[in-house]
């Protein structure tokens, strides 16, 4: 009965408890042979500037494809007027890339939570009307690797040091991390791509 009552309030709802939250990123993990409350890699995210509150919620990492991945959800994101929750999941690079960061219009300082670049950022031409703006360091090297991935503006995500890493907002869901997870090892692959 318990059961029914919880689908019920997080289908209907959109509720959903911490305990529901866990089993969605477990699920997410387990199709990804990634491991849950591991948060292997979250010290190097943080190094690079990737703040988030401790600890993190939903924690995953582990090794696919021959790179690290790491998942986990910040609960305490401030978006100018309340704490949010974000799901960030990243992928590792074997070396340092230049600094990109695809992020929506007119959320530069918001995402300034999490990028803040050590080399001066450029824009990067994007097509007109587009949802998401980028800037780079290397804006002739992020104009290439954009027109190389298959919708590189429709998600938010970075380019820093040896990872690419992508958010949005909310906890974990199995289906849009992912379809995260694909593009940001794509990335990866491209980025590295002789």
């Amino acid at each position: 009965m318990e059961a029914i009552a919880q689908f019920f309030l997080e289908t209907v709802f959109g509720a959903a408890t911490g305990a529901a939250r866990r089993r969605r990123a477990a699920r997410f993990a387990a199709a990804h042979g990634l491991r849950t409350g591991d948060g292997a890699g979250l010290d190097e995210l943080e190094a690079l500037g990737v703040r988030f509150n401790k600890p993190a919620a939903e924690t995953a990492a582990g090794e696919r494809g021959g790179r690290r991945v790491a998942a986990f959800t910040n609960p305490g994101v401030w978006d100018g007027r309340k704490h949010v929750a974000y799901r960030f999941t990243a992928v590792s690079l074997r070396g340092i890339a230049s600094d990109l960061l695809v992020a929506d219009a007119g959320s530069e300082r918001f995402t300034k939570q999490w990028f803040d670049p050590e080399a001066r950022c450029l824009a990067v031409p994007v097509p007109e009307g587009a949802k998401r703006t980028a800037v780079a360091a290397d804006p002739a090297g992020a104009s290439a690797l954009l027109g190389s991935l298959a919708d590189p503006l429709g998600r938010a995500w970075m380019v820093r040091g040896n990872w690419v890493v992508g958010w949005r907002r909310g906890h974990a869901k199995p289906d849009a991390d992912a379809a995260l997870l694909a593009f940001l090892g794509a990335a990866a692959d491209a980025i590295e791509r002789p």
